[in-house]
């Protein structure tokens, strides 16, 4: 039996597939990645849809009720109402915790989608 992904892990890692593919993608279709095109938008705009289902997992785990600011906030402002909620919800040494783990999860996320545009480039050359 296969062990199953939780459906935090999912938002995860469909946050990090997106991060690669959609760079690779446009490069493959325009030849480059353009800063404000419509692939960067749709990526920025499926990013917010993870981020918030993740968000919400999160949220229903940890038994987080007030909610109504902090959820305007993690999708308008997500760099800041996140190390918010995660010293919140989990007191300031495993918030600390979680908001380096979310650094590097960003920069893992940023290094796939220079990946994803490397590639693109190799593979449209």
């Amino acid at each position: 039996m296969q062990p199953r992904i939780s459906p935090k892990a999912l938002a995860l890692v469909l946050m990090a597939a997106l991060s690669f593919a959609s760079p690779l993608v446009e490069t493959l279709a325009r030849g480059r990645v353009e800063p404000l095109s419509a692939f960067g938008f749709a990526e920025l705009f499926a990013s917010i849809l993870l981020l918030f289902w993740w968000y919400h997992l999160d949220k229903a785990e940890h038994g987080y009720e007030r909610a109504y600011v902090m959820n305007a906030g993690v999708l308008l402002m997500a760099v800041i109402a996140l190390p918010i909620y995660f010293v919140r919800t989990r007191g300031w040494r495993r918030g600390v915790r979680a908001i380096a783990l979310a650094g590097a999860f960003v920069l893992f996320t940023f290094l796939l989608g220079e990946a994803g545009e490397w590639l693109g480039g190799r593979l449209g050359a």
